[in-house]
C-alpha cells in the first residue's frame, strides 16, 4: 500500500509488528499527531497467513525474513532458520496464533531489576485492556479489548488426550492457563476467530487506517536512523527502488523487532564501541548491550509416536495443548513448556528417522534457559544479514533441564490416554543418558520466541530505560520484544503486545502531563 508521504511526522514507527502495530494504532488516536508506520514487508493477505494451521508454511518465503543461526557449537555445529514474520502483523501473521501471557515472577522479576512499572500488577492490567475474552468469565480476564482471545473450538483429540495425559502421571490440568496458575496441562488461548487468524493487523492496525493521521507505508525498508548530536531526527529507507529520508518532529520508535531493532542501532552507530571501529561504522553513542542478551526459549523436534490409523487433521492451530512444570520443584516458577503438535516434526538431521507423515509429536522445551546469545554485525552494508548466534545448550543447566522435560513427555506420551493413538513412539526412544543428551543436542531448535537484545534495565548492559528510551539519544525508543530484561515463561507474542501498549500509554501520559 502507498500514500502520498510528508515530509515529516511527529511520529515514525519502524515494523509493523505485535508491538508497532499497536504503538502506531495507539498515537494516531490523538488527531492533533501525525504518524507514519513503515513495515519491510507487504500485506497479511495471503491465504495461508489467514489460516492458522498454515503457520508452518510461511517460513523461509517471501513472508520471512529468513535468517539463520551461526553453527551451533553446542549443537554439533547445526545451522537453525529463525523466523521472523515480514508483512502487516509481524510475526503475529507469522505465528501459531497462541496466547500467552507469562508468569506473575517474569513481570515481578522485571521491577524487581529496577524497570518500575513492569511488574505483574502493572501489565495485568494492560493485559485486560487487549482482551476480547470469549472464555468463562473471569475477573483476571479482559473482554472489551480489540483483540480477540479465546479456546480452541473442538480440539483435536490428540490434544485433548495430551491435556488428560497430565492428570494421568499425576499432573493438575488447568482451566486457563492467562488467570494466574500456569501449573499444569491445558489448551491454549488462541488468536483464531470464525475459524481464521486475528493478529494485531485486524485487531489494531485496520480499524485506525481510516484515521487522516496515520499513514502505512509497506514495503518501506529502513536501512540506518538519522542522529545527529545525540537527537534521533528521522530514518532512511528504501522503497520501490529508491532510497529516501523522512524527518520526525517528536520520536522515532523503532519496532522491529529482536533481530531488526539491535541491527538498525548498529547500523546507525549506536552500540559496541569496538565493533562499529571495526566495520567503519562512525560511533554515534557507546551502548556495548546492543545485540547482546540474546535468549530463546530451546524446543525439541521432537518426541514423534507413529499413529494407529489415520491421523486425525490438524485442528485451530496444529499444536492446541501444553504444559507448565519445573524440572525441580525447587524453582520458584515453571521453567519448562511442553507442546503437542498435531503433525511429526524433526530436525533434518533426525528427518530420516521418521518413517512417513502418519505421526505426531509431543515436544519438550526449556522456557528458562541459561544460555544467552548475541546478535551482531557482520557488515556496514546494510542489506547483509547480521550474525545471529542463539547459542543454544551452552550452559549444563540448560541440558539438565531439557532431560527433565523428555522425562516428562514421554511418561505423558505412554499413557493410558494416548492408547487409541499410540502404535509406537518412533523417536527417540529409550536411550542412554549420554545418547539422549547427543539426541537434545541434534534435535535442539527454536520455539520462536527470540528476546532480550535491546535490554530494558538500569545496569551498564541496559539498551533502553523504562520508558524505553534508547540510552544517550534523545527522541527514541524501542518497543518490541528486544527490550525484554528477561524472557517470559511460555510464547513471547502477548507480552510484545503489551510493550507495545505500555509504550504508548507511557507516551500519552508525558504529553499529557
Amino acid at each position: 500500500m502507498t500514500e502520498a508521504i510528508l515530509g515529516a511526522y511527529d511520529y515514525i514507527v519502524v515494523g509493523a509488528g505485535s508491538s508497532g502495530c499497536v504503538v502506531a494504532a495507539r498515537l494516531s488516536e490523538n488527531p492533533g499527531v501525525k504518524v507514519l508506520l513503515l513495515e519491510a514487508g507487504g500485506e497479511d493477505t495471503d491465504p495461508d497467513v489467514q489460516d492458522p494451521t498454515k503457520w508452518p508454511t510461511l517460513f523461509e518465503g517471501e513472508l520471512d525474513w529468513c535468517y539463520q543461526t551461526m553453527p551451533l557449537r553446542h549443537c554439533n555445529k547445526r545451522i537453525d532458520h529463525v523466523p521472523r514474520g515480514k508483512m502487516l502483523g509481524g510475526c503475529h501473521s507469522h505465528n501459531a496464533s497462541a496466547w500467552v501471557r507469562g508468569h506473575q515472577m517474569d513481570f515481578d522479576n522485571w521491577a524487581y531489576q529496577g524497570c518500575i512499572g513492569w511488574d505483574w500488577q502493572n501489565v495485568s492490567r494492560l493485559y485486560r485492556k487487549i482482551e476480547d475474552w470469549q472464555g468463562p468469565a473471569n475477573l483476571e480476564r479482559g473482554s472489551d479489548g480489540p483483540l480477540y482471545v479465546a479456546p480452541p473450538v473442538d480440539p483435536n483429540p490428540i490434544a485433548a488426550a495430551f491435556v488428560e495425559a497430565g492428570p494421568a502421571i499425576g499432573l493438575p490440568r488447568i482451566e486457563d492457563n492467562n488467570s494466574g496458575n500456569m501449573e499444569g496441562t491445558s489448551f491454549f488461548n488462541l488468536n483464531i476467530k470464525d475459524g481464521k487468524r486475528y493478529s494485531v493487523a485486524n485487531a489494531y492496525l485496520r480499524p485506525a487506517m481510516s484515521r487522516a493521521n496515520l499513514t502505512v507505508l509497506t514495503r518501506a525498508e529502513t536501512y540506518s536512523l538519522i542522529i545527529d548530536k545525540g537527537c534521533c531526527t528521522g530514518v532512511n529507507y528504501s522503497h520501490q527502488g529508491k532510497d529516501k529520508t523522512i524527518r520526525a518532529t517528536v520520536e522515532v520508535i523503532l519496532c522491529a523487532g529482536v533481530i531488526g531493532s539491535p541491527r538498525l542501532l548498529m547500523l546507525s552507530g549506536v552500540g559496541s564501541e569496538e565493533d562499529l571501529k571495526r566495520l567503519g561504522i562512525p560511533l554515534k553513542m557507546n551502548l556495548p548491550g546492543v545485540g547482546q542478551n540474546l535468549q530463546d526459549h530451546v524446543l525439541l523436534a521432537g518426541i514423534n509416536y507413529e499413529c494407529k490409523g489415520a491421523l486425525p487433521p490438524v485442528r485451530n492451530n496444529g499444536a492446541e495443548g501444553t504444559l507448565w512444570w519445573k524440572s525441580d520443584s525447587r524453582l520458584i516458577c515453571p521453567d519448562l513448556q511442553p507442546v503437542i503438535l498435531e503433525f511429526p516434526l524433526a530436525t533434518p538431521e533426525l528427518a530420516n528417522q521418521l518413517p512417513h507423515e502418519n505421526c505426531y509429536c509431543i515436544a519438550p522445551s526449556v522456557v528458562r534457559p541459561s544460555s544467552r546469545g548475541s546478535v551482531t554485525l557482520r557488515s556496514a552494508d546494510p542489506t547483509v544479514k547480521p550474525d545471529i548466534d542463539v547459542n543454544f545448550m551452552a550452559q549444563d543447566a540448560d541440558i539438565k533441564a531439557m532431560l527433565v522435560a523428555i522425562e516428562i513427555c514421554r511418561e505423558m506420551g505412554a499413557s493410558s490416554v494416548f492408547n487409541e493413538f499410540n502404535k509406537r513412539e518412533i523417536m527417540p526412544g529409550s536411550l542412554a543418558r549420554n545418547e539422549m543428551i547427543e539426541f537434545i543436542r541434534n534435535s535442539a531448535s527454536t520455539y520462536f520466541h527470540p528476546t532480550g537484545t535491546c535490554k530494558m534495565g538500569i545496569d551498564e548492559a541496559a539498551v533502553v530505560d523504562p520508558d524505553l528510551r534508547v540510552y544517550g539519544i534523545s527522541n527514541l525508543r524501542i518497543a518490541d520484544a528486544s527490550i525484554m530484561p528477561s524472557v517470559t515463561s511460555g510464547n513471547t507474542n502477548a507480552p510484545s503486545v503489551m510493550i507495545g501498549e505500555m509504550l504508548a500509554e507511557r507516551i500519552i501520559t508525558e504529553k499529557v502531563g
